[in-house]
């Protein structure tokens, strides 16, 4: 087990083992020097020996070498990057590195001591503080076997997997076990830096451990090589624009055909989450027709505003600090979605005692997202001022709404507002033309995906296309 103080050691095995196994021309000496305790290690050092002959002795591998020099240098880059401010678990031990075939992507296998939940908070709090972007945060289910979080930084997107060792429930091993995959976000996850078979569990007879059961759960790692082999047709992505889970996703098909272009867009951001009410451990669902719940749209809502607007400080949902005091009594800190709740809160985006409504203590993260509850907290991030004065008489003669005497105030200025937005409006992308507002019927999970497609007001905005396109640009 590596110890605290070891930290600058650790990093300096793993950017030694990484720089190694990518670029094909490193020490191997040095290599198994470094890594000469860990007999995996030093088996895998081993194996590059093999693999990275003199280039004088073997004319191929010289003019390979020579033709090749510009993009090992670009990946040793990424490799840099990458363990330079990546955070690592304090006492983890390193049990596996993988490398790509073309040398700019990898996997980490690593295990720690404490369970999924310690594991998940420590990312949390250490991969934004190392300025990772954290996309999709952790969201610890003990029905779900697999818990997966995304982060980006610069032109790197990283995906964290955790599964606790231990399948038996009676079992005294409550150590977890940690996949890390990352990749340039401008290409998908290269099968061949996914170690096959890796199974993070232990089978309890070793004469199994080489031919897992059936019924076992699937590995993470082969999931994601089935899905990266077999991306849904409706979610089919510019290879040149921001990678995303879009291609995790098995039921896109299902979306409304009035919704399927923007939510697209939306999905290839990364934004978006899989769907894990009722039992769902299923990473592929992401269930476009079933309620959003009030916790998961704030996460997305945040994420998409300080996606679209990475380059523009001034209109940044900034992170609220864990020491806060806490905006609603129902979501403490070790909430997984308290930053986003919490931050938005102090904002002012959502009523809370923190704003003029007092009498909000409570948040319901898990209760269905209305149709009022959108309105109210995305209108504001669109017309980035104060929300006009309305009345129900207002409502009525400009949206039509006949049951506009049953909406509530916050929602009835949002509503006024959004009108004012013509067709970019929240209103007539999510539900087209409708004399009913029905400002209590829940939300499902792709109409809050289309909502998130255009952020703006009057023409002075940004879509999800604009900022793929501008990705795209940049890479090229």
């Amino acid at each position: 087990m590596f110890k605290q103080s070891d930290r600058l050691a650790i990093k300096g095995i793993i950017l030694t083992s990484l720089l190694t196994l990518l670029s094909g021309c490193g020490n191997s000496a040095a290599l198994q020097d470094l890594v000469g305790a860990d007999p995996l290690l030093k088996k895998k050092a081993q194996e590059v020996s093999l693999q990275t002959q003199d280039p004088a002795a073997n004319p191929q591998a010289k003019t390979s070498a020579s033709s090749n020099n510009r993009d090992r240098n670009a990946n040793n880059n990424l490799a840099l990057n990458f363990t330079q401010t990546f955070p690592i678990y304090p006492q983890a031990e390193l049990l596996d590195v993988k490398s790509s075939k073309n040398k700019n992507s990898g996997t980490m296998l690593w295990k720690m001591k404490d369970n999924r939940q310690a594991v998940a908070d420590y990312y949390l709090a250490e991969l934004p503080a190392n300025d990772w972007d954290l996309i999709k945060p952790f969201t610890i289910n003990p029905q779900q076997k697999i818990a997966r979080a995304i982060a980006i930084k610069d032109n790197l997107r990283v995906e964290l997997s955790l599964l606790e060792s231990a399948n038996n429930p009676e079992s005294q091993d409550k150590s977890t076990r940690m996949s890390v995959v990352y990749h340039p976000l401008d290409q998908d996850i290269p099968q061949s830096s996914i170690s096959q078979g890796d199974n993070f569990s232990k089978p309890s007879n070793p004469q199994t451990a080489k031919q897992p059961a059936k019924n076992q759960t699937q590995s993470l790692s082969e999931k994601t090589q089935q899905n990266t082999a077999q991306p849904n047709s409706t979610a089919t992505l510019n290879k040149n624009t921001y990678n995303s889970s879009a291609p995790d996703f098995t039921d896109l098909d299902q979306i409304p055909p009035q919704l399927e272009q923007p939510i697209e867009s939306v999905a290839a951001l990364g934004i978006l989450t899989p769907y894990t009410k009722q039992a769902n451990v299923d990473l592929a669902k992401f269930a476009p027709n079933q309620v959003i719940t009030r916790g998961e749209y704030a996460r997305w809502l945040m994420a998409a505003n300080n996606r679209y607007y990475a380059d523009n400080p001034g209109k940044k949902i900034y992170r609220a600090n864990k020491t806060s005091q806490p905006a609603f009594n129902d979501v403490n800190p070790n909430d997984p979605d308290f930053e986003a709740i919490q931050s938005l809160a102090e904002a002012g985006l959502i009523p809370s005692r923190l704003t003029e409504d007092s009498t909000n203590l409570l948040f319901r993260p898990d209760a269905p997202l209305t149709r009022a509850d959108l309105i109210t907290w995305k209108v504001p991030l669109d017309t980035r001022k104060s929300l006009p004065k309305a009345s129900i008489q207002a409502i009525e003669e400009s949206w039509g709404f006949q049951d506009a005497a049953d909406i509530d105030s916050s929602a009835t200025r949002a509503l006024y507002a959004d009108f004012q937005n013509g067709d970019r409006s929240n209103v007539r992308r999510m539900f087209g033309y409708t004399t009913l507002f029905q400002p209590k019927k829940p939300i499902t999970r792709a109409e809050a995906a289309a909502s998130l497609w255009y952020f703006g007001f009057q023409g002075d905005g940004i879509s999800a296309k604009e900022v793929l396109e501008s990705a795209a640009k940049m890479k090229s």
